[in-house]
């Protein structure tokens, strides 16, 4: 399967790194991905230490396709 255990052809549409600042391990990314290539992304938080997208159930963020920009506010908190 691809990249979300689906089988598409996913183009990377960049990161955005949780920055909690001097000293604060970067554990956490948000990842877009674009079905294709399409303007329209889907993003997922992963978590660089266990190597794997962090299920919303275990309080991942996970944002459904759009034409949208993001930024960390803090570790519970997307903008």
């Amino acid at each position: 399967g691809g990249v979300f255990g689906e089988a598409v052809s996913w183009v990377w549409g960049g990161s955005t790194l949780l920055d909690e600042g001097p000293g604060v391990r970067k554990d956490r990314v948000m990842v877009s991905l674009s079905r294709g290539g399409a303007d329209a992304k889907v993003s997922r938080e992963f978590d660089l230490d266990a190597k794997e997208f962090l299920a919303v159930s275990d309080g991942g963020f996970e944002l459904p396709e759009a034409k949208s920009q993001l930024s960390y506010k803090d570790r519970d908190t997307l903008l």
